[in-house]
């Protein structure tokens, strides 16, 4: 059986920290009935067109959605991108973070892990405390964060392939863990984007790895460096995000500024490890409750108006480096209604990624969020 905790504090693994820290920076509905955040998701097709001369565009519209921009906006203010418009309607929602039901939860668990040992730690938020929510994490054991770690390192430095292992398949468990999230009643479709497969060798390497390299010498402190790994054992690490309509919610993209009085909602994320033990671990950030009102359909500025939001930021600056836009894309962002700490609106943003002075995206680490339906500048 697992047993219950509950905790006013979002728990996460160090090496989710260490992801939070080091990771990079954004649909298709029936137009016929208004879609809840729930249901409907298909990535839209698009066709590459001419440039639209339309500053707002009804979304809902018959138009091709593709469009290369290049430019020059001002002095040292250029746009070289890709501008993909939604096909079909976009909604902003109200919602708010999820509340986990503990009965739930532990069925959930219970249900994916089936013949196996199921007893773990349990923290999740109960709705009792409004300066937190939507957060979960459950660990069968102690080794369970070293386990992460092992993954994400790996991940990060390419020292596992991608593929299938020998318990089951890269598709199966992504298949079931997304079931497990659904059964959690979490608004919004659960898209896997990143999957690390690992084995008892795989682990043994990471580990030694590990302890040669400078930056991880602390984690001998912790207990690492005696790690041992059953003979059989095969895990696999996978993080989803949470798609609206098809359309990726804010997890954590890099440099988020704060730019009003208005607190920023949590960054939606589920990270999970599934092995042939069952269920080792999972950290689920930002969920929020599935909305069936207060929907309103969102009419998107297109080329010309993201075009005027970066003349408007930078406008009046006398930019003595060179910045390109060159990463435009859409998510839906989730911001804190006012005098809330649990109650958001889900907005459509358009995200732009700049190069400054030739930098790479990933060098120059500068991006900015501007709603799509106002333009004003969320972050």
């Amino acid at each position: 059986m697992v047993m219950k905790k509950m905790k006013k504090t979002v728990i996460v693994s160090m090496s989710m920290l260490v992801f939070l820290t080091l990771s990079g920076g954004c649909a298709n509905t029936s137009q016929e009935e208004v879609p809840s955040i729930d249901y409907g998701s298909t990535e839209a097709d698009t066709q590459t067109v001419e440039t639209q001369d339309e500053t707002n565009m009804n979304v809902g519209d018959e138009q091709d959605a593709t469009v290369f921009v290049d430019e020059k906006l001002d002095e040292n203010l250029f746009i070289s991108a890709e501008l993909k418009m939604p096909e079909n309607n976009l909604y902003e929602y109200v919602t708010q973070l999820k509340s986990f039901d503990y009965d739930i939860v532990q069925e959930a668990i219970s249900t994916i892990s089936t013949g196996q040992n199921t007893e773990g730690n349990l923290v999740f938020d109960d709705g009792s405390d409004e300066f937190t929510g939507g957060s979960l994490t459950y660990q069968r054991n102690d080794m369970a964060t070293h386990l992460d770690t092992y993954c994400f390192y790996a991940g990060e430095m390419g020292l596992t392939d991608d593929r299938d292992l020998s318990f089951m398949s890269k598709e199966e468990a992504i298949a079931g863990l997304q079931s497990f999230i659904e059964m959690l009643g979490v608004g919004g479709e659960p898209e896997a984007f990143d999957v690390t497969a690992m084995n008892q060798s795989d682990f043994e390497n990471v580990k030694k790895a590990i302890m040669e390299d400078s930056d991880y010498q602390f984690l001998s402190a912790k207990g690492y460096g005696s790690d041992t790994f059953q003979e059989d054992l095969e895990v696999y690490r996978i993080i989803f995000r949470m798609n609206v309509n098809g359309i990726p919610v804010y997890r954590n993209e890099p440099n988020l500024r704060q730019t009003s009085e208005r607190f920023l909602a949590y960054p939606a994320t589920v990270t999970a490890l599934l092995s042939n033990n069952g269920i080792e671990m999972i950290t689920m950030m930002g969920m929020f409750e599935p909305s069936e009102e207060h929907q309103k359909e969102a009419v998107i500025i297109g080329e010309d108006g993201i075009k005027e939001a970066i003349m408007k930021k930078f406008g009046d600056v006398i930019l003595t480096s060179e910045f390109r836009a060159k990463n435009i894309w859409m998510e839906y962002f989730p911001l804190l209604r006012e005098d809330s700490f649990t109650e958001m609106e889900l907005i459509p943003v358009w995200c732009v990624d700049f190069e400054v002075d030739g930098q790479s995206v990933e060098d120059s680490r500068y991006s900015i969020r501007f709603n799509a339906i106002t333009g004003e500048e969320i972050s």
